[in-house]
């Protein structure tokens, strides 16, 4: 049997509904009833709609979008209506009507205001100390140092009485007339009558020993040692207890014997650092330098004359054929000006006047510009090049003197590296074996100097405990206590 067709079954549906017939079992109809879905039309519509105008408040309000209505949305519509959540009561809450604020007016701009120039950072600067700066050329030196930016701190110490000196001024008069100086740097003046040697080192980063009183350069070097070799001894002992690690420049003569007197105390007191001590060789390479100069008609500063070996007399060698390249002087010229840079401290002495010596100025002017490279060194702003009389490496020994002028690189820990001797021509290789002999001379002096006087101080200190220990001591308070027994 055919199933019987959608027309015939609404046929019979309505057939049943208007004669009210029962429907049986065997004529089922299925009805499948679909509901409406509902439409966006009349929202949309509203949305289109441009928002009323609040009398209050004619601006236009932005409005939230409207999230989804969910659980949480009726339990906060059941809050505001005044219910309770889970058994808590709730005020009723309102919002409170909107106030259009009046509109202000705009306010005047306030005056500009004039910028200020920014004070600059301080600069880094290194403090100095002049040891033996009685002197003539201590002062002249003084004056220089004053002038340099990157120092901060200039002390001068005053190691003799210079009141019957005929060329001087009392320290404490050219530290008052150098702080008239428009610089930064700060001058004090320090005194040996008030036992100030360890105040004027302290936190020393550059200590500079010159000559203390006036030495004839006449004097033979064995006699100027001994009169020098007290006085440095006394400086270093108190360089190692108050500024260890300070940078030494020894200019006091003669330097040959000085740089290992100085070397030689320091091992004993366990604070030597051979990168931290140079022997001056401003002056004598500043006259090689200008005299190399005049002969070739050009400036001085394009020129420089390296020397090597000694620092005075016939241990030292100018190298005449290093002062500008591709070029050497004739045999006769170089013998000429080697004795004319040899000879000039006495040359200059044997001027007329009162002063023993008379080229202070030009070497005060030496001696600062060394100085000077040291301190941008120290301070890790320059990588100079200069001549010093140090202590050689092992490996650069070539002679049994330990200690030789040679050319040194600085830097902020001091001498960095340390060059060989230049190759030579046959004069100048000459003087150099004939300097090296000297120099060997000058190191032992110093060191049998430096035994002797370990020796002697040792003898004096036990003589000194013996005397202690023997020697019966006096009580006053027992003496008093028999006299009232």
């Amino acid at each position: 049997m055919q199933a019987p067709s959608l027309l015939q079954r609404t046929k019979f549906l309505w057939s049943n509904i208007f004669t009210q017939r029962p429907l049986t079992p065997e004529h089922t109809v299925l009805v499948r009833l679909y509901a409406k879905k509902s439409s966006d039309d009349c929202q949309k519509a509203i949305v289109d709609m441009p928002p009323e105008v609040d009398p209050d408040c004619p601006q236009p309000c932005e409005r939230r979008q409207k999230k989804k209505k969910g659980i949480l949305h009726k339990i906060k519509m059941k809050v505001i209506e005044g219910g309770t959540n889970f058994g808590t009561p709730f005020r009723r809450v309102q919002c409170q009507p909107k106030v259009c604020k009046e509109s202000e007016q705009p306010k005047a701009l306030p005056e500009p205001k004039k910028k200020l120039p920014s004070v600059p950072a301080p600069r880094p600067g290194v403090q100095v100390s002049i040891l033996g700066a009685d002197t003539a050329i201590g002062q002249y030196l003084a004056l220089l140092l004053k002038q340099c930016p990157c120092i901060k701190k200039l002390r001068l110490y005053e190691a003799t009485d210079t009141q019957g000196s005929p060329c001087n001024r009392e320290l404490c008069n050219v530290v008052q007339d150098l702080k008239h100086i428009d610089t930064n740097c700060q001058v004090q003046a320090f005194s040996c009558a008030c036992f100030e040697l360890e105040r004027c080192l302290q936190n020393s980063d550059i200590v500079l020993m010159l000559e203390s009183g006036y030495i004839s350069v006449d004097m033979p070097t064995e006699k100027r040692f001994c009169y020098q070799a007290p006085i440095v001894k006394k400086y270093t002992d108190a360089i190692a207890a108050e500024c260890p690690k300070a940078f030494l420049i020894v200019c006091a003569t003669p330097i040959d014997c000085m740089v290992p007197l100085v070397a030689e105390t320091l091992k004993e007191t366990g604070w030597y650092d051979p990168r931290k001590v140079l022997g001056s060789l401003a002056v004598p390479e500043m006259r090689a330098s200008t005299l190399a100069a005049r002969a070739l008609c050009l400036e001085p500063r394009y020129t420089r004359v390296p020397c090597v070996g000694g620092t005075e007399g016939d241990a030292l060698v100018p190298l005449f054929s290093k002062a500008v390249e591709y070029f050497d002087f004739a045999k006769h010229n170089a013998e000429l000006m080697t004795h004319t840079v040899r000879t000039a401290p006495m040359t200059v002495s044997r001027c007329s006047g009162m002063c023993s010596k008379a080229a202070d100025l030009s070497e005060a002017h030496a001696i600062a510009g060394l100085v000077t490279k040291v301190a941008y060194a120290l301070l890790c702003k320059d990588v100079p090049r200069v001549t010093g009389f140090v202590e050689t490496d092992p490996s650069h020994v070539i002679s049994p003197a330990r200690y030789l002028a040679v050319d040194v690189l600085l830097n902020d820990k001091g001498i960095c590296t340390k060059f060989d001797i230049p190759i030579l021509n046959n004069y100048e290789r000459d003087l150099v074996e004939k300097a090296l002999s000297h120099i060997v001379t000058n190191v032992e002096m110093a060191q049998h100097w430096h035994m002797a006087y370990l020796k002697q101080e040792l003898v004096e200190c036990k003589m000194a405990m013996m005397t202690q220990w023997f020697h019966p001591k006096d009580y006053d308070h027992v003496k008093k206590i028999c006299h009232y027994g």
